[in-house]
């Protein structure tokens, strides 16, 4: 099947005998669909930018909204090559139609963006008439002092190695820089907004100018997540405020395996890994804009050669560990709340897991912020399973390859090789010493995993499901049938009853066969528990069990909001580890407290039923004196 063509008309060009229904793309006239605004700019450095500058803001914005607007082929498939790609043709209206459309800068676009999202690209620029002013897409400052004057201009995504780049520079005495925010997302820019302040508090508040861009498309238009030429957007963003500042350069820190990117999986092929700030990709963002400009901008990523591991130790050193926990590096941004930041299923969640844990710095960086644990998480079969199979199995296999195995395999390296001015054999060495220490690095932390649940994975007790489990079962190809087929003997039943009995007066809660919780978890669950068999008196149906709303919970429970998330966390591990050792499995997340990004927490009314202590099976109960049981309330 041949890929699909697209017809993309830019800034209200008609175009007459058209035989494809084209995409429509605005960013200024009676009705826009595609929204700019850069904030923080002082009105002085606007004078004199060139009309080429503003173009490029235009391009990028259209290219990146094209890109999110017009859905992709499916994730699967037989014919997922083609039917992944698509083929662009945009005619957007420009203020130096003759500089775009020459052939050194339309190729430098094309093969640039062809690279980066693995797609076809045909331009045409046409004249624009009646050019809004510059000034339209940006936000001046309230008050607007001396001209801040940056020494380094800094990508700045809000994530582990765009702060280590921001702390890298700051460290230097006197060192002034400015960065630039691609807020695609409310809650990306609180956590930007944040790690921005605290650097201002460390370093000094004149050291640091924040520049938040949003670039957005109407609600109906973003229909396509991989979003791979956002980061021609974000790169041209940076370098049109690098020359406002009158500077040549602009700084993209990203950690190497990441940057070059060699596929885990070998289903992943071209745009489908990620390519955004491939050597490739920087070299040809310094092509275009250097052919704009008429001289060299430089395009740079200081820790092209790091590992994530290795970028998280950075940061420790440089005094700014425990602000690791601000930072934000999840792909599935919609998924984000303010108790799971991180869905832990992403291959962003799982570098970042992996490489502070291997860094020794997990205090800075909460298991509980994870959806999904790293290591006994449940990992329903999908891609997001073979994401983290992958990733174990690619470090695994990398420890052991010797040189020409490694090339062998990772055929992709060969493009990279060219990509610097160092002779290749060097480049190669370079790329081989990389990647085995990020696979030394996951390597030794998934070794201390299985250590520390020797144990349970001996007598069987983890989520067959779990990365644990399923590393461990994928030895032999028989084992993963088995686990498989015995998933629901492993995993307590998804509608299995849960029955509990409430001890109010001593601080106890007891699982049925599963033994009782005390302390705090008790008291967090005594909490739910009232809100619980108050709907069960009002007959409510199970849809109707009321949230108890996080601040009311944390007022009852005497407790912050982070020390209520942890203790959440912690209160579900405990019963998840007590029906382990009854032998019931792990119970899902769920299971017993569910909680809503908007309503709170709630005992799960599907799964939870609260009985007098005498109605549960005295097998882990028999243990309560006949006093105690006396203060047990019936829930119904």
């Amino acid at each position: 099947m041949p890929r699909p063509k697209h017809l993309v008309l830019c800034g209200g060009v008609e175009e007459r005998k058209v035989k494809l229904s084209p995409l429509k793309l605005d960013l200024h006239g009676a009705a826009p669909n595609v929204h700019l605004r850069i904030s923080d700019i002082s009105r002085p450095l606007l004078m004199s930018i060139p009309d080429v500058l503003v173009d490029l803001l235009e391009v990028a914005s259209y290219v990146y909204a094209a890109d999110a607007a017009i859905p992709r082929g499916g994730m699967v498939g037989a014919q997922m090559g083609e039917r992944w790609r698509r083929d662009f043709r945009f005619v957007i209206p420009v203020r130096v139609p003759d500089l775009w459309s020459s052939t050194a800068v339309n190729a430098a676009l094309v093969e640039t963006l062809s690279f980066l999202s693995d797609e076809r690209y045909e331009f045409e620029f046409r004249l624009l008439v009646d050019p809004p002013a510059m000034a339209t897409y940006f936000e001046f400052p309230d008050s607007e002092g001396s001209v801040f004057t940056p020494d380094e201009l800094i990508l700045f995504s809000g994530g582990i190695d765009s702060f280590a780049g921001a702390v890298e520079e700051l460290v230097i005495p006197g060192r002034k820089i400015a960065l630039v925010s691609h807020r695609s997302a409310t809650k990306i820019a609180g956590a930007q907004r944040h790690l921005v302040d605290q650097l201002r508090h460390r370093f000094g508040s004149n050291c640091l100018l924040h520049i938040p861009v949003w670039a957005q498309l109407d609600g109906n238009l973003g229909r396509e997540p991989t979003h791979r030429t956002r980061s021609f957007l974000f790169a041209a963003l940076g370098a049109v405020t690098a020359r406002l500042f009158g500077k040549e350069r602009i700084r993209i820190f990203e950690n190497g395996v990441v940057s070059l990117n060699l596929p885990p999986v070998a289903q992943v092929v071209g745009a489908r890994a990620t390519r955004t700030t491939h050597p490739q990709a920087l070299a040809g963002f310094r092509r275009v804009l250097s052919e704009l400009l008429d001289h060299a901008f430089q395009v740079e990523n200081p820790f092209g050669w790091l590992t994530k591991t290795e970028v998280v130790e950075r940061i420790a050193a440089n005094g700014c560990g425990d602000l690791l926990r601000h930072t934000r590096s999840c792909t599935r941004v919609h998924e984000m709340t303010r108790f799971h930041p991180h869905c832990g299923r992403c291959s962003q969640c799982l570098d970042r897991r992996f490489a502070v844990l291997a860094a020794g710095h997990a205090n800075e960086d909460p298991e509980e912020a994870y959806k999904v644990d790293l290591f006994t998480g449940e990992r329903p079969p999908g891609p997001d399973r073979e994401m983290a199979l992958s990733f174990v199995r690619s470090a695994s296999r990398i420890k052991q390859m010797a040189d020409v195995a490694f090339f062998a395999h990772y055929g992709e390296s060969s493009r990279i090789v060219g990509c610097f001015d160092e002779p290749a054999d060097r480049v190669a060495e370079r790329i081989l010493d990389l990647y085995r220490r990020h696979a030394d690095h996951v390597c030794r932390v998934f070794d201390r995993a299985i250590s520390a649940h020797a144990s349970e994975l001996r007598d069987g007790s983890l989520p067959s499901d779990c990365l644990l489990s399923l590393v461990i079962a994928q030895h032999d190809a028989s084992s993963r049938d088995v686990a498989r087929t015995s998933e629901p003997e492993q995993v307590a039943g998804d509608k299995a009853e849960i029955r509990i009995a409430v001890d109010e007066g001593g601080d106890r809660v007891v699982f049925d066969r599963w033994g009782e919780i005390t302390g705090a978890n008790a008291r967090l669950l005594l909490i739910l528990a009232a809100s619980h068999r108050e709907a069960v008196r009002n007959e409510c149906t199970p849809e109707n069990f009321p949230f108890v709303r996080p601040d009311s919970l944390c007022q009852q429970a005497e407790c912050d909001g982070e020390t209520l998330r942890k203790r959440v966390f912690r209160c579900r591990k405990r019963i998840a580890r007590m029906a382990s050792e009854a032998g019931d499995g792990h119970p899902a997340a769920e299971a017993i407290i569910e909680n809503s990004q908007w309503h709170g927490y709630r005992l799960n009314p599907d799964r939870i039923r609260i009985v007098a202590l005498s109605e549960l099976s005295a097998e882990r109960t028999g243990h309560a004196s006949h006093a105690n049981r006396s203060r047990f309330a019936t829930g119904g």
